[in-house]
């Protein structure tokens, strides 16, 4: 009979350290499905600033190439009676300097923007 106590000792202490091991299994599948959940939250979050930066960057971009083609205008007008003064106008240097910056800088930003 003794022995037939422990054996159902012993069985009884399986089971439960089974059913332990099961309820861990089952908090750890809970933090899983928790972390899940906000990483997805997380990640459209990331997403929704990601486009609005992207169409910020966008309109941005088309405002400087508007800027762009009239500074290239003033600067080719500035330019030709600069020669026909026969003086030199340090900011011409400057703003097609400034221009050629912008269109080295538009050729990366394009890829990541359009």
């Amino acid at each position: 009979m003794k022995k037939a106590m422990s054996k159902i000792a012993q069985i009884n202490k399986e089971e439960l350290s089974a059913q332990k091991v099961e309820l861990s299994f089952v908090d750890d599948l809970k933090g899983y499905e928790k972390e899940l959940y906000s990483g997805i939250d997380d990640l459209m979050k990331f997403a929704t600033d990601a486009r609005e930066a992207i169409s910020k960057g966008v309109r941005e971009l088309d405002r400087l190439n508007a800027v762009k083609k009239v500074a290239e205008r003033i600067a080719s007008d500035v330019e030709k009676s600069a020669k026909e003064l026969g003086v030199d106008v340090p900011e011409l240097k400057q703003v097609l300097k400034a221009i050629s910056a912008f269109e080295q800088q538009k050729k990366t930003l394009t890829k990541v923007l359009r």
